[in-house]
């Protein structure tokens, strides 16, 4: 059999309303290829598309939902690319000839390929998950430049080489399956990989009761993906703390609100106010009332004075990072995400934690791996 270049491959549940749009530009590439859609339990809808562009495209269509990681699977073996190109089905492609093209060049030097993916802004929440992804994109850039392998990779749109795959024995039955092969990948020493030269567009929630429900997934998946690999990431993360620490408060930007409150020392002026303080309650006998609530109103003032200026040093460290990956950002959507979403996206993430390992929580409603 002859092999394609690259192998894309789609998954699908149900149906999907860009599935054809992508399908359309992804047939203009002029490259060698294949392309792979797999839907589970498939709708009137994907069987037309699937009628529509049989004859250039390999669809595979589950009566039964298999799963992510079981439909992947299963079309890789059939498949015949060297390398291995893994889209959703919620993002857009750009308008480009050579996306094909410059994901095969980008692979000259990497095992696994994450691109660059920017969140389409139409609602206050996608702006707010806008920020979120970029702070995904400077992660993955950060750990693969300076350490060149990463334990984690936004599974929206990646590359790998099919012997990487291989040896890995492609995805496992798992929530994050993502992160999870990415983690192999990882503890294996393969060559991880950050492109800005291509990239995807992603489509994402505008209710809050849908970015929940993922939410709840996504969070549930990352703490059992952190529960079966937290010892060596965490030993990995001792080597190299100058990376993974800057990494993941990028990833959740909030952290910085914990850890001035927590960890950096009061200033000079806060110990001279208190002496300030201890001498007016000898001199003027100061009733014990006013000091407790002077030193309540010291200890806020003190937080807001350390949020405001690690917001503002943060800010400035995002922007310049942000603009190297072509991103852009307005101060005032970032005050929101940084003060408001972050927050919120941090708290779901701790109760992932909790439920995962204190309460073993092992599986997601609604979710087959």
């Amino acid at each position: 059999m002859k092999m394609s270049e690259i192998s894309v491959l789609i998954p699908v549940y149900k149906e999907s309303k860009l599935l054809e749009k992508m399908l359309q530009k992804l047939l203009l590439q002029k490259i060698s290829k294949e392309i792979f859609v797999i839907i589970d339990e498939p709708t009137e809808k994907s069987i037309e598309i699937s009628k529509k562009f049989g004859g250039e495209v390999n669809f595979i269509l589950n009566k039964k939902r298999v799963g992510k990681a079981g439909a992947l699977n299963k079309a890789v073996k059939i498949s015949s690319g060297k390398i291995l190109l893994f889209l959703d089905d919620d993002i857009e492609l750009p308008d480009k000839p050579d996306f094909l093209k410059t994901i095969k060049k980008e692979m000259e030097d990497a095992d696994i390929l994450d691109i660059k993916k920017e969140v389409i802004r139409t609602s206050f929440l996608s702006k707010m998950t806008y920020y979120e992804y970029v702070g995904f994109n400077i992660g993955s850039w950060l750990v693969a430049r300076f350490i060149g392998k990463s334990p984690a990779v936004n599974g929206a749109a990646f590359a790998m080489r099919r012997d990487v795959f291989d040896s890995i024995k492609g995805f496992r039955k798992v929530v994050s399956e993502d992160l999870d092969i990415a983690t192999r990948s990882f503890l294996k020493g393969y060559r991880f990989k950050y492109t800005k030269n291509v990239e995807v567009y992603n489509h994402v929630h505008s209710s809050w009761k849908k970015w929940i429900k993922q939410r709840r997934r996504w969070v549930t998946g990352a703490a059992l993906w952190f529960k079966e690999w937290y010892k060596p990431l965490l030993k990995e993360s001792v080597r190299r703390p100058q990376i993974f620490i800057p990494a993941l408060i990028f990833v959740f930007p909030s952290l910085i609100i914990f850890l001035t409150a927590f960890l950096l020392p009061d200033l000079l002026i806060y110990k001279l106010f208190s002496i300030l303080l201890l001498f007016l309650i000898i001199k003027f006998n100061i009733v014990l009332p006013f000091l407790l609530f002077t030193s309540l109103g010291i200890i806020i003032f003190k937080s807001l004075l350390f949020s405001l200026i690690g917001f503002l040093l943060f800010t400035v460290l995002f922007f310049v990072l942000s603009n190297r990956l072509n991103f852009r950002v307005k101060f005032h959507e970032f005050f929101v995400y940084y003060f408001f979403y972050s927050l919120v996206s941090l708290f779901f993430m701790i109760a992932g934690l909790i439920k995962v390992f204190i309460f073993n929580k092992k599986s997601v409603p609604d979710w087959k791996i």
